[in-house]
């Protein structure tokens, strides 16, 4: 955006830290080897199990929990591979080769980042449980994980520099992130949807693809509500100099 500088260093730093703290805030596991085999054969014995309920004749809010649930496994287990791919520079082992093999071999065909090497949410299943259930109990959670994961899947180290986001996306999520603010649900990170909505009010911003009287009113209003709310958030020293003239 014209008149927005270019974050300091230490912003960068400050930014790039959060990240990393995410991608590695997943279950300890062995430096060797991400994944055991009891672990491998347990999530594609898992993956099965969903699938066949996902895609048989159970009642919809049974298949859409069934979609949502392999969401999360999936995404469980991209977090050990990419965890083992921060601190290695690559996965490692007998037994997640041979999990990262099936999977690729299999519905669940994992997609690698071409600009940071790490692997992608998928987020086919969370749709699918949004459009066989899209007011059921669990739609929140299934709208919250999409949001949250497009959101960090979606640049490299700059958040008002998305990689290929269309319009239609952007202001898709900016719609999710309306419709999760005033939930009160456990399962729902507020902290976390207030901080990407930010960003995106940002990116629209940038990008010219809401007005900017109401871009500005909104990254205001979060703000305000950041600094009451959390006070020394991380996420709120990276919002403040991302929004920063």
């Amino acid at each position: 955006m014209q008149g927005r500088s270019v974050m300091s260093a230490s912003n960068v730093m400050c930014f790039s830290g959060l990240c990393l703290a995410l991608l590695l805030s997943v279950t300890s596991v062995q430096a060797h080897d991400a994944i055991s085999a009891d672990a491998r054969k347990a999530y594609l014995s898992r993956l099965d199990d969903l699938s066949r309920t996902a895609q048989g004749k159970a009642p919809s809010a049974v298949r859409a929990t069934a979609w949502l649930e392999t969401g999360k496994t999936l995404d469980e287990i991209r977090a050990l591979l990419n965890e083992d791919i921060i601190s290695h520079g690559k996965t490692q082992g007998l037994e997640t080769s041979v999990l990262v093999n099936m999977l690729n071999a299999s519905v669940h065909k994992l997609q690698l980042s071409p600009q940071t090497r790490l692997y992608l949410s998928d987020p086919r299943p969370y749709r699918e449980a949004l459009t066989l259930d899209p007011r059921g109990k669990q739609a929140s959670l299934a709208r919250f994980l999409l949001f949250k994961y497009h959101f960090y899947d979606s640049f490299v180290d700059h958040p008002l520099k998305p990689i290929n986001q269309s319009k239609e996306t952007l202001l898709e999520m900016i719609g999710i992130g309306e419709n999760l603010l005033p939930l009160h649900d456990p399962a729902i990170d507020s902290e976390e949807v207030h901080f990407i909505l930010g960003i995106h009010y940002l990116q629209a911003l940038d990008t010219g693809a809401l007005p900017k009287a109401k871009c500005q009113a909104r990254v205001a209003e979060l703000l305000k509500k950041f600094r009451s709310q959390w006070p020394t958030s991380l996420k709120l020293a990276t919002f403040e100099a991302l929004a920063s003239p």
